[in-house]
Order: structure tokens, then sequence, then C-alpha cells
């Protein structure tokens, strides 16, 4: 079938599902909330734990070979996963500031928790603290992770709590969305939210979800032209989901990411287009469709989980079956982690935050049924887009960056042609500092005063760790200008400490620590202390 005709084919369908704004209203027995409810956080908890193993296991290449069965024991791991968690923490913020609350509310609630966070959320958590409030904590100039996946990986729960109303989605993830990401990191959340909105209808199926929610997202914008290229390409391969990985692979892994030289990507795009692909190759069968995310590789327990909430909610969580949920009970009355909820308490907050949400709208909450006006999706007015990423991502940092890991330390020139080459990215703000890229032609270096002590033998401690899959890295210790110090640091992830005996009759040193490639090819150094004592 042609493209056009398969568009108009699909129209009745999208009308009956999303009508017109206010026109009539929908019927949602309470019972059928309650189940989908149930469901959506039943398969958001077997989909992560199911893609765990593999996260970022196989990244620009496909998984092929087998992989374990899936095993219904393995969901108590998702007490302590944070596509569950910071779910969750939305829906606190919601519980403490009410439906309209402020994106600044939205931002501090958000801050205040001291649980990991990474990326994009790790950032925006930092900013916020500093002051940066949201929007201004996600832009790309507070912000090197603005396209990152985080918001499309826990906005699962503002879809859920909307039911039939993508506008009211879209208003949530508007909020919450830019405490850390912008642009195409935002829309991920709203095409993630708008089909949760969607899976509510009772004769919804999932071509019906994917075109929901794209109608949330601007046309224009690269997310929105991406999954529309999986969905186009999977109808000429319906039955050959590999065909279309390999074409997303060819266009939209372009490497203008947060690890830029790294087939590591976490671009909210690249990985929704694997959410839209299981849901696609799965055709709303749980388990094939978490199978399908996960073998695309890259963030696959994240992808899994977006894909396996929707589909759970799609389906209500009676329709699972004991062979997909049968961990569950064992675990229902257990909190997740960094909150207070438990599987059995999470579903009646969302079903009274929903319920307040419907009446919001102008629906009508009875003893037995929810009565909701249609809610054609609306994109946002105005398009946000970043498209300077090489300029930014490629850029050296900024002092105030180095500062997010601590504050004695600043950016330092390296040499006359490399200039100031320190790239603070993913894997910490406050605890640890990545450098990255360091190339041949580009090393990395920091500077500080530092203080001495009036100890008898005062030395300046470094915890420095390499990356298993980039290599070792070289270090390169200057006190006052003299190299002291130089070692290959090889650790794999493991962290390591050198020490360099200082003056004890100095009141302060000038430290400058070099980090330099140690094979012809990038690589990266992380920093987790460097005081001297």
């Amino acid at each position: 079938m042609s493209r056009s005709r398969w568009q108009f084919a699909l129209l009745p369908a999208l009308v009956g599902v999303i009508g017109c704004q206010h026109s009539q209203l929908v019927r949602l027995p309470r019972q059928t909330y309650v189940d989908k409810c149930k469901g959506a956080w039943a398969g958001q908890m077997v989909g992560v734990c199911w893609g765990e193993p593999y996260q970022f296991q196989s990244n620009g290449r496909p998984i092929t070979g087998p992989i374990h069965p899936w095993q219904p024991q393995l969901v108590a791991g998702a007490l302590h996963q944070d596509d569950c968690y910071v779910d969750m923490a939305f829906l606190r913020a919601i519980e403490t500031y009410g439906l309209d609350l402020t994106p600044a509310q939205a931002g501090r609630a958000f801050a205040e928790p001291d649980y990991a966070l990474y990326h994009a959320n790790k950032y925006g958590r930092e900013n916020v603290r500093k002051g940066i409030l949201p929007p201004l904590s996600g832009r790309p100039e507070h912000n090197r992770h603005a396209d990152d996946i985080d918001f499309q990986i826990e906005a699962d729960v503002l879809g859920i709590i909307c039911p039939h109303l993508p506008r009211e989605s879209n208003r949530l993830c508007d909020v919450f969305g830019h405490i850390m990401n912008y642009g195409d990191g935002v829309y991920g959340g709203m095409f993630i939210a708008g089909m949760y909105t969607a899976a509510f209808a009772e004769h919804a199926d999932v071509q019906t979800l994917i075109q929901t929610g794209l109608a949330c997202i601007p046309r224009e914008s690269e997310y929105h032209k991406c999954i529309s290229d999986v969905v186009r390409w999977y109808r000429e391969n319906p039955g050959d989901w590999l065909a279309t990985w390999h074409r997303v692979e060819a266009k939209w892994q372009d490497d203008v990411d947060c690890t830029p030289g790294d087939p590591y990507n976490i671009d909210a795009k690249l990985n929704g287009a694997y959410v839209a692909m299981g849901l696609l190759y799965g055709q709303g069968d749980l388990l094939r469709t978490l199978e399908v995310s996960i073998r695309c590789g890259q963030d696959a327990d994240s992808t899994a989980a977006n894909a396996g909430g929707i589909v759970g909610c799609l389906r209500g969580y009676a329709a699972l079956g004991s062979h997909v949920t049968g961990g569950i009970a064992a675990i229902a009355g257990k909190t997740f982690s960094h909150t207070g909820y438990t599987f059995d308490a999470i579903i009646p907050v969302c079903q009274r935050t929903a319920e307040a949400i419907i009446r919001r709208a102008g629906g009508q909450v009875t003893d037995d049924a929810y009565l909701i006006p249609r809610q054609t999706p609306q994109p946002p007015k105005h398009l946000e887009q970043w498209t300077d990423q090489k300029a930014i991502l490629l850029s050296p940092a900024t002092d105030q960056r180095v500062a997010l890991w601590n504050r004695r330390w600043r950016v330092a020139p390296v040499a006359a042609d490399a200039g100031k080459g320190v790239l603070p990215q993913g894997y910490g703000s406050t605890d640890v500092l990545e450098l990255y890229p360091i190339t041949p032609e580009r090393p990395a270096a920091i500077t500080a005063e530092l203080p001495v002590p009036a100890v008898e033998q005062p030395r300046l401690f470094l915890e420095l760790a390499s990356d298993e899959q980039r290599g070792p890295f070289l270090l390169k210790v200057f006190v006052h200008d003299r190299l002291v110090r130089e070692a290959v640091v090889d650790t794999k992830c493991r962290w390591t400490t050198k020490t360099v005996i200082v003056d004890p009759s100095a009141q302060t040193v000038a430290v400058r620590v070099e980090a330099h490639a140690a094979s012809g090819h990038p690589t990266a150094a992380y920093i987790r202390r460097a005081e001297i004592e």
C-alpha cells in the first residue's frame, strides 16, 4: 500500500480515537483505567529489567544472537531503576504542588533528591541547584545533553495520568521536560506520553498510538521526521526489523550527540526510533515488542521500558499473563528506591491524579466510570530545535562547567595550538569530572591554586579512572609549571589514586593536571578527587 493510501486508511481510526476537542465525551470505566494503569507500570518494569543487561552493550550494531528469555522473577530489579523512580518524582511533585505547578516548582522538586542521575538529568538538577531554573536549565547553552534521552525515559507517568487527554499530557511535559531537556529532548517525552493517552482507547492499535504521539510534536522537528521515517520503512519492510534498523542507522546515527567520536549514542530521537520499531514489529505482543527494542541496541533497557509500558497500557494488566507479570506479586508491597511508592500504592495515586486532570479538562467522574472530553493532539506553538550541536558539543568547556565538579578548578590551556581542551560530559557534575574527547591533537587540562594544609607531609591526591572501551590516557601533573608526575592510567573504569608530594612550607601551590591520549585514537579521563591533604 502506498504511503498516501495507508495514511488515508488510518484517518478514520485516528478520528475515532482523538476526535475533536470537547465534541463528545469518551466513557472509560474505572476498572479499565486501573487495569491499564497497572499494565503500564508492569510493562515498564518488565521492559527495563529484561533490557538492563544489554544497556549500551551493543552500540551502532544490532543484537542478532540469542538473548536470555524473560523470567518473571527478574522484575524485582525494577525497584532500583531510574526509569521507574524518576517517573515517580514527577508524580510526587504534582501531588505536592498541584496540577498547575510552575516550572520553578517542578524544577526544585526534581532537584531535591540526591539519587544517582546522569546526562541531561544530572546537569538539569545541578543547574536548578545553582539557580538556573527551567526552562533555562535544559537549554543547550546550559546543558550539553539537551537532546539526550532523559526526559523521554521518564515521561511515561505523564501519559498514564492523562487518559484520552494529549493536550494535558503535553502541558505537563512542557513543565517537566524543560528541567533537563530542550527541543527534541522534550519532544521525545511528548511523543511517549501522547502514545499512552491514546492507549486508553478501547480499540486502539500501535499504529494509531504512534500517529497520536507524532501529532503531539512539531512536524518540522527532527524527532518527528525520524519517527515518520521509521513508520514508512516499516510499511516497506513489515516482516524485517533489521532492514528498518539499518536504514535508521544510516540516516539518523549521525554522531552529533553528547559523546562525539563514540558509537554510544543516547540521543532521544535515535532511541525513540527503537521504541517505535518495537511497537510496530511487536504488534501488541509485549515480549516480542520488548525483544525488538532490546535488539536495536544503545539504551536498551530504557527503550524497552518505554515500549513495554505503552503496550502494557494498551492491553491492560490482566491480559499480559502470569508468564510476564508473575514476579510482581512478590514485590508489590516493596518501596521503589528513593520514593514512598510501592507498586500497589502507585496505582491509586495515579487514579486520583487522573481524576483531577479529567475534571480540570471538563470531564466528569462518576461512581463507575470517567467521562472524558476527546482532545485533539496539538503540538507546541513554537518549534524548538537545537541546530548548532557541533559548535557546542565540540567546543571547550567553560570554567563554570568545571566548577560544577569542583569550584577550586578551572580550564587550563595546554599548548599554543590546543587551546582549552576540557569537555566535562555525562558522568558527573558534583561527583566525577569526565574529560572527553581527548585526542592526540587535543589534550585536556585543568588548573587550580590549592591551599596547603599545615601537616607534616602534604600530598596532592588524584583519584582517576580510564574508560573501559576508549582505553588509557597519559596523566601529567605540573606544580608551578614543573612536571612532577607522569603516568599512564589504564584502569578500565576502576578508580586509582596518584599522589604528589607538596612543599609543606608553601601556603598555596599552582597545580595543573593534564590528560593526553596514550594512543592514536580519542579517549576519556575521569577525575573523582583532586585535593591536597
